[in-house]
């Protein structure tokens, strides 16, 4: 009997987000560092966070943003957090497939396939040179706490190529992908995953959250034991498309 090559690729994808989950896998042994923006008062600090694999329960990433450009405190900033799941995602036919990495406060979020499409080809395209990833190798690219500070008029900021003024991928997305600090230094917020639907080997669109954040004064904070489940179960959604080199 010949079986349906989705069929078998989804039975293994299952197994693979299983495995993931017993022995902490990464997300993707490819994928691009996720990076943090604050913004305030004129001016963005970047920084390199790592990979998506880090935002285990009870990690702490440090960060130290309470720069001069901020007046010496986060409160009141912007953040938000952008990254991709596989910058070069495709099907088994080798068809593209977008996806896009991304924070949001609040309800759950609804998003497009020509929205995740929109904000992947920002941050980092399939085939793009001058994606914003592109455009910060020493951040997107760097090490852990890799980190730059620059107006948010400059040519590389991300307000200018990847926000825009509503932060919202350039009206990709309804709703913000940004959150407010308050006057404590802290937020919280939840990131999430999403893959546009394919409609070659009939795969539906996939939406998962990671991970609910605490952002801090000195670190972004992961408290959720759910989280480490979350991700597995994204990984389950997201495993039947597989990366071509």
């Amino acid at each position: 009997m010949i079986r349906n090559p989705s069929s078998w690729l989804r039975t293994c994808a299952v197994a693979v987000a299983g495995f993931a989950l017993v022995f902490g896998a990464a997300l993707s042994a490819h994928a691009l560092s996720l990076v943090g923006v604050y913004q305030k008062s004129g001016f963005e600090y970047v920084v390199n966070l790592g990979s998506p694999s880090s935002l285990t329960p009870g990690t702490t990433i440090p960060v130290n943003a309470n720069i001069a450009s901020f007046g010496g405190s986060t409160a009141g900033a912007l953040f938000s957090i952008v990254g991709v799941v596989d910058r070069n995602m495709q099907d088994e036919f080798g068809v593209p497939v977008s996806n896009i990495i991304f924070t949001k406060t609040g309800t759950f979020p609804v998003v497009t396939d020509t929205g995740i499409g929109q904000a992947q080809n920002l941050v980092a395209g399939q085939g793009a040179a001058d994606s914003w990833f592109d455009l910060i190798p020493s951040i997107a690219s760097g090490a852990l706490g890799a980190n730059l500070t620059q107006s948010a008029t400059a040519p590389t900021a991300y307000a200018v190529k990847v926000a825009g003024t509503s932060n919202d991928f350039f009206g990709a997305f309804s709703f913000s992908t940004v959150g407010t600090i308050d006057s404590t230094g802290n937020l919280r917020i939840s990131l999430y995953s999403a893959v546009q639907s394919d409609a070659f080997t009939g795969a539906p669109q996939s939406v998962n959250l990671l991970a609910n954040l605490h952002v801090t004064p000195t670190g972004i904070v992961v408290p959720e034991p759910a989280s480490i489940l979350a991700i597995g179960l994204g990984l389950a959604g997201i495993a039947t498309l597989r990366r071509r080199a």
